[in-house]
């Protein structure tokens, strides 16, 4: 029997050849994206200065226990708070470590002081934090069946548990008890449920547009020359379902009259679903503010002879300014200057970029 065809579709052939005429980074435009605290970072997960992260995704982490992991996912937090398209998101930040002592008020602001919550709450409206991966299943779908879109932190996915290991580890305590041996092995559900747990909800975050930020530990430092990457928990099921996979890792100490005051970190995006592009980007923590854009701004385009430096005076050009490193910055924050200065960044980064384009003749046409 002889099939019948399928009229064609003028206006989806229409939308395809429209598409083809566009630049490859075009489509990011039309896209929501949650800013992270670095600008360099926004460049490097999207080609755009003003966000990093597509709404409707799972975004992880990764870094040793001194890369400043914590302090990037609740500033990205603290940037939602600030733009108006994520007014109506809730702002859940899961301590399963419950180790997060950040004066939430003074380094991220009021907007986030206001908005964000725990995962879920007791009778006594104290806050619960995930033990197993089994709670974060449970925390995130009440999340999505609450009909309101979300931005969720994990902080951090190694210290979960599965229930099933749960039990194994009081069969081995009672066992041991008894003066005898358990049965089976600890540790083998975890990758199994993480997968299941994943591939259950991320689905559902394309369809709330909301975000999962799920932060991982290293068993080792990050060498940050190689990036090379270590072991993690949760087997391969985070790298499979990532939408952005971002390694990070300490480069040097900022020091200020004998005293640690901050550091460098390098950021890795290993993998990236929204450009296909592997970039890294360094910028400066410091323990009383935060991530400082502004530095790491100015140094890639001192860096990148955007702007010239002659012996410690930088001239800033298209701001109309001059001077070291402290006064250029002290300038910048007085006069409100952070806006242009990330449209600077933001040409120079993408000038760079399409200066290293193929800019060959597509195969598919």
């Amino acid at each position: 029997m002889a099939r019948t065809k399928k009229p064609v579709d003028k206006n989806l052939i229409k939308q395809i050849k429209n598409r083809a005429k566009k630049k490859p980074s075009d489509h990011i435009k039309n896209i929501r994206l949650l800013p992270s605290p670095s600008t360099l970072l926004n460049l490097a997960c999207s080609d755009s200065a003003y966000g990093a992260f597509s709404v409707g995704r799972m975004i992880n982490i990764i870094g040793d226990s001194s890369s400043g992991k914590t302090l990037f996912a609740l500033s990205c937090l603290a940037e939602a708070a600030k733009k108006k398209c994520f007014d109506k998101y809730r702002l859940i930040f899961d301590d399963v470590e419950n180790a997060n002592t950040f004066n939430i008020l003074y380094l991220f602001g009021q907007l986030l002081a206001k908005r964000i919550e725990p995962a879920s709450l007791d009778t006594d409206n104290m806050p619960v934090p995930s033990e197993t991966i089994e709670d974060m299943h449970c925390n995130i779908m009440d999340a999505i069946d609450h009909g309101q879109p979300f931005i969720y932190v994990t902080d951090s996915f190694d210290a979960l548990d599965s229930e099933q290991d749960q039990e194994k580890i009081e069969d081995m305590r009672m066992a041991r008890s008894r003066g005898t041996k358990s049965k089976g092995s600890y540790g083998m559900s975890k990758p199994k449920k993480s997968s299941e747990l994943l591939r259950s909800i991320c689905g559902k975050l394309k369809k709330t547009e909301s975000i999962l930020i799920i932060i991982s530990q290293t068993r080792d430092n990050i060498n940050p020359m190689s990036f090379e990457k270590k072991t993690r928990s949760g087997g391969r099921a985070l790298k499979f379902y990532a939408h952005h996979e971002i390694w990070l890792a300490m480069a040097k100490k900022h020091e200020s009259k004998g005293v640690i005051t901050g550091a460098n970190v390098k950021a890795k995006v290993s993998k990236n679903k929204l450009t296909g592009k592997v970039r890294n980007v360094e910028f400066p923590i410091f323990y009383d503010m935060g991530i400082d854009d502004i530095r790491s701004c100015i140094d890639f385009l001192v860096r990148e002879k955007i702007w010239k430096k002659t012996k410690q005076t930088i001239e800033a050009k298209g701001l109309g300014i001059k001077g070291s490193m402290h006064k250029l910055i002290k300038t910048i924050e007085e006069k409100n200057l952070e806006h242009k200065l990330q449209k600077i960044t933001d040409n120079a980064w993408n000038k760079i970029e399409s200066s290293i384009r193929l800019n060959r003749k597509r195969r598919y046409n």
